[in-house]
């Protein structure tokens, strides 16, 4: 029977072991659901992961990052910040974009322009250092227009729906309020009729 060593819950003992991890803080872009359906494109927002490799083991574990995570590796967390200081991008990543290839992507990337929204914003001071770029630059804008007439249709279509239903439930709420006016009036009819047979 194996015995619990209480030294293996002190945290000297976890940092020992920490410190033999490879530990990794990265930003990772995730669709953002909601957004993206307002939106009527693929919205990505940049989220915090991190990726532990134990040594002996061929699958890292990889993950979003949590508070404990930090507190955990707060040294590997503030080499990763110090990297990336003002990275967190929300808008459509270019590689998430079919109308541009991979290593145009990558050479925007490299001048700090990461996604479809800052390609259009770009200066014509800025992009006269790129090749080709004022036609990327009117798909793009030609992108983002289709996408927001796309997000005002499925609004207009939500707000029609929703529209709808407040219709349907009016008129529920009316024919309710008329079905005991008829009763009424059927029971007068049949009393003024009782009353004229017996006269």
């Amino acid at each position: 029977m194996q015995t619990i060593n209480p030294q293996d819950f002190d945290s000297q003992q976890q940092q020992k072991m920490d410190d033999t991890l490879l530990v990794r803080f990265f930003i990772k872009p995730f669709k953002d659901g909601t957004e993206s359906m307002k939106q009527g494109r693929p919205v990505f927002k940049d989220r915090e992961y991190i990726e532990i490799r134990i040594p002996g083991q061929r699958d890292p574990v990889c993950r979003p990052a949590t508070p404990r995570d930090i507190a955990r590796f707060q040294r590997h967390y503030d080499a990763y910040k110090s990297r990336t200081e003002g990275e967190l991008e929300e808008g459509t990543p270019l590689t998430e974009w079919p109308a541009i290839s991979r290593s145009q992507a990558e050479e925007l990337s490299f001048f700090n322009v990461r996604t479809v929204e800052q390609l259009v914003a770009m200066s014509d001071q800025n992009a006269a250092r790129f090749k080709g770029i004022h036609g990327l630059q009117a798909k793009a804008k030609e992108f983002l227009e289709l996408a927001e007439e796309v997000a005002a249709a499925s609004k207009l279509k939500s707000e029609l729906a929703k529209r709808d239903e407040e219709i349907a439930e009016l008129k529920k709420a009316v024919a309710a309020l008329q079905k005991p006016a008829k009763k009424k009036a059927t029971r007068k009819k049949a009393t003024r009729k009782k009353a004229a047979k017996e006269e």
